[in-house]
């Protein structure tokens, strides 16, 4: 019988459709019908005999400024059938009549600094943050319905982020619009609001706050990056049952004021006054005759796209634990480290102020510390009382990163007045892994945790400090991410500006969106903006989605920002070193294919440099170019494969010489006469054996000196930001499993196992972000970057392994000497779930089996070895 388990449809120029089916039947046909809002048929595919169920694109053009529900059926080859019906969606706005329009007042002067090196930001005073931040604005318009539409949509966005109610009901989402590339891509939402229009007088009212348009935002901390201030766009339109239409929108009518919220920013935190509340401007009635005209902006309307991501929800709630500690303060523990704000209900008294400061640790003693330095990460917000009794809030405008949050102005410890909300831009979960060793699982819950926390609107470095995506971060992370969830469509977006961030000259920034603000950052003198393993995501963060979900238009779409970006970096890469005179006329020949000048961060948080105590840049000065160089091996033999997916031979013959050339020129610079690295770190030799820069001769003796590399740092790994990723498979590959697999279970710094150790409920940024004695660092420890493990997991120990893109040829053959008695999970891949559990008995092993349909796996275990198909297994086998 076949079984549709799930569908979901994604807002793309054609309106793209996906399903997932399961059952002991290939999929032989399908068919997916469109009905718009008065139920007619607008696009019916037709029985299409086809196995494919990924990105089956609307072949008509829908209608704009319409609703429309979905369905697909499908039939197996055992001639059985099933219908699910998707989601209902909306199309695109289908012209803008609305104006701009942003509060006509004066912002208070920046104090920020523009220091490269960040202030601290601890120990201020409550209320500080009221002397340099502006209060959210206040706007209202009415408008008069002689009868309630038949259908009644309203389509905005901002410069900076806004709710919107209409006649008292908010309807948009949290953190609305979303972080993207303003100045050349701004998302815009769509609310149905049919149900809550009205006769007569109706209201829009909408609340303008800072976000990351005018927010302090990124690294530095500095605010107004895209702009001076914030504005808003918002079109409401009304058909009745023949179409004719209305259209409501912001203009020069609206007002706007102060209100309770007399600032927010979404890192520094938001100030709520109960007395300066507005009651009733939401609705009908209210007495606006002293609010302030606004402004009109002609920004015009090129940047628009509608959004096609989910929206940012709160998933769940939790009941934190009260605890007072030592020096006699209240903390609430959320018993993990998450994502969101925390609401109350509590007894206050006229004129009292409660502030909550987020916090992802407590010192030694269990003691509140807030560990995130710099200037404006203040994580705290405060709430005034304006009247004796139970008060109710919860923010609106910002999140936090925390475990721990101090509360000040009350001593109510009941655990039931206080909530903590986690949010996070939902996608599937399409994995699980659970094993013997419970280490392992709360590794995995870990990764996992970090990556809801760190994927709220677009792919976050961390949800504290900066909140920036950080390009590097995402290419170490995309393959396990890929494994985690259904995160196609949410990076695909994210590449879209990626693509609207490149530079004119092909070079790609170290972060996306990028601010401004970011270039403070860039040591003196510096000139290029391209970093090998940051920019290269241009590259490899394509390949990575193609590779997991088998979809060539995602490199087509691509493929003029990865082909500009490479050009610009073979431009970088033919620069001349500031020692070219001094070499050998040999090292002078090869000085074009070594990416030896510019800014390079090299292996970056490699353990041993940065838990020295030293600077942590000296990884730059150790490691910077020769790891360049063997990153730009990677991504020349990535293009030369990315080139042949693509049937573009001349280009891909192109990509594969000079890849033989840069590896050549390694070998010249970099290796001696006895075969060993002249840079004799751990990073080095496995990116130089994954990339397969040495000869095939050399490759053994690299390896014997990787792992006595290994053994001569306690048997602890020694690798950063750019090896990491690939210390474990390339040790798998070179048949050393049983190094891989001690590396994967040490449970002393630096290891994965540490950090479970010392409590981690997510990724650290450092590798010794607790020392043994509890003492937590000055970093985040909420970083997914180091939980790029996750896919060995799934790969090697779950041995869940692509034999082609999107997984519809797979092997299972999992690894059964990595020291664990049983392991199973699953992994859903496009065509639907793969399961996997194996375990150890006496002479052999099991393995049960699920392969989806339409898929063939080769599977291998002890002395079994055959070839199936969809279907349910059970296999036992001898060792």
């Amino acid at each position: 019988m076949i079984k549709i388990i799930d569908c979901h449809h994604s807002y793309s120029e054609n309106n793209e459709f996906s399903w997932k089916i399961s059952g002991d039947t290939d999929q032989a046909a399908y068919c997916v019908q469109i009905q718009n809002r008065m139920r007619e048929i607008v696009w019916n595919s037709g029985k299409v005999e086809s196995e494919n169920r990924h990105n089956v694109p609307c072949t008509v053009q829908l209608e704009k400024e319409e609703k429309y529900n979905w369905s697909v059926e499908c039939w197996g080859t055992d001639g059985s059938a099933d219908r699910i019906e998707g989601k209902t969606f909306y199309s695109g706005i289908d012209g803008w009549e609305a104006e701009w329009i942003e509060p006509n007042r004066t912002r208070k002067p920046m104090m920020d600094s523009t220091e490269p090196v960040e202030p601290v930001g601890r120990g201020e005073r409550v209320g500080d943050a009221l002397e340099r931040l502006d209060p959210v604005v206040y706007m209202r318009k009415c408008f008069n319905l002689d009868k309630i539409p038949e259908y009644g949509v309203i389509y905005a966005t901002a410069r900076g982020i806004y709710h919107i109610w209409v006649n008292g009901v908010r309807v948009s989402n949290l953190f609305a619009p979303g972080n993207t590339s303003y100045n050349k891509h701004i998302d815009y939402q769509c609310y149905d609001v049919t149900k809550v229009l009205k006769t007569g007088e109706n209201v829009i009212a909408i609340a303008l706050a800072d976000g990351w348009y005018t927010g302090k935002i990124g690294a530095v901390g500095i605010g107004r990056q895209f702009g001076e201030e914030n504005a808003v766009l918002w079109q409401l339109i009304c058909k009745d049952k023949e179409k004719n239409k209305l259209v409501y929108y912001s203009d020069e009518s609206m007002k706007w004021s102060y209100g309770a919220l007399r600032y927010a920013d979404l890192y520094i935190g938001e100030y709520y006054d109960a007395g300066m509340e507005l009651i009733g401007w939401k609705h009908s009635g209210f007495d606006d005759s002293e609010w302030y005209p606004v402004n009109i902006r002609k920004y015009g309307y090129q940047e628009l796209e509608l959004q096609s991501i989910p929206d940012i929800k709160e998933t769940r709630t939790i009941e934190p634990k009260v605890i007072r500690t030592e020096k006699n303060e209240i903390l609430l523990d959320a018993g993990e480290n998450i994502v969101g704000y925390i609401s109350f209900e509590l007894q206050l008294q006229k004129g009292q102020i409660i502030s909550f400061e987020h916090s992802e640790t407590v010192d030694k003693d269990g003691n509140y510390l807030q560990n995130i330095i710099g200037q404006n990460k203040d994580q705290a917000d405060y709430y005034k009382a304006d009247r004796n009794g139970i008060a109710k809030w919860k923010p609106q405008f910002t999140y936090h990163g925390f475990r721990y949050v101090r509360v000040n102005g009350t001593d109510d410890r009941h655990p039931k007045h206080y909530q903590i909300h986690v949010i996070e831009t939902p996608m599937r979960k399409t994995a699980d892994f659970t094993c013997s060793d419970e280490r392992l699982n709360t590794l995995q819950e870990n990764i996992y945790r970090s990556q809801q926390g760190n994927m709220i609107s677009i792919p976050t470095d961390c949800p504290q400090r900066e909140r920036v995506g950080w390009t590097g971060d995402m290419q170490v992370y995309a393959p396990t991410a890929c494994y985690e969830a259904d995160v196609e469509q949410f990076l695909r977006h994210w590449m879209r500006d990626v693509q609207n961030e490149q530079l004119e000259d092909g070079q790609v920034p170290h972060i996306v969106p990028c601010m401004p603000s970011h270039d403070i950052m860039k040591p003196a003198g510096i000139k290029g903006v391209s970093a090998a393993g940051w920019s290269d995501a241009a590259v490899i963060v394509p390949w990575r989605l193609y590779q997991a979900y088998g979809d060539i238009r995602i490199l087509e779409e691509n493929y003029e920002l990865m082909s500009r970006y490479m050009k610009s970096t073979e431009n970088c890469v033919a620069e001349i070193p500031d020692n070219f005179d001094e070499l050998t006329p040999q090292r002078q020949a090869v000085q074009k294919y070594l990416w030896n000048t510019g800014f390079q961060y090299g292996d970056w948080l490699m353990p041993s440099i940065q838990m020295s105590g030293g600077s942590i840049f000296e990884v730059v000065q150790q490691t910077g170019y020769v790891m360049a160089t063997l990153m730009f091996a990677l991504t020349t033999q990535l293009m030369s494969e990315i080139c042949t997916v693509l049937g573009k031979e001349e280009e891909a013959k192109h990509y594969q010489e000079l890849n033989e050339k840069v590896k050549h020129a390694f070998n010249v610079e970099y290796v001696n006469e006895d075969g060993l690295i002249t840079k004799d770190y751990q990073g080095v030799y496995v990116l130089a054996l994954w990339t397969d820069a040495l000869p095939e001769k050399l490759r053994g003796k690299a390896l014997e000196h990787l792992i006595q590399l290994i053994h001569d740092n306690n048997d602890l790994l020694d690798t950063g930001f750019l090896s990491v990723a690939y210390l474990l498979p390339v040790l798998q590959k070179m048949g050393r499993s049983d190094i891989a697999n001690m590396l994967l279970m040490r449970d002393q710094c630096p290891s994965w196992l540490y950090e479970v150790k010392m409590g981690a409920t997510t990724m650290w940024e450092y590798w010794n972000g607790y020392a043994e004695d509890g003492t937590p660092g000055d970093c985040s420890m909420n970083h997914f970057a180091f939980g790029c493990v996750g896919e060995y997991l799934y790969r090697t120990i779950l041995g869940i392994q692509a034999e082609n893109p999107g997984f519809k040829r797979m092997k299972i053959k999992p690894d059964v000497t990595c020291g664990l008695s049983y392991a199973k999970g699953y992994f859903e891949s496009i065509w639907g779930k793969v399961e996997v559990h194996w375990k150890k008995k006496e002479g052999g092993y099991t393995l049960d089996v699920a392969i989806p349909p339409n898929t063939t796996a080769e599977v291998e275990i002890g002395r079994h070895k055959g070839i199936y198909g969809c279907g349910t297994y059970h296999i036992e086998t001898e060792s």
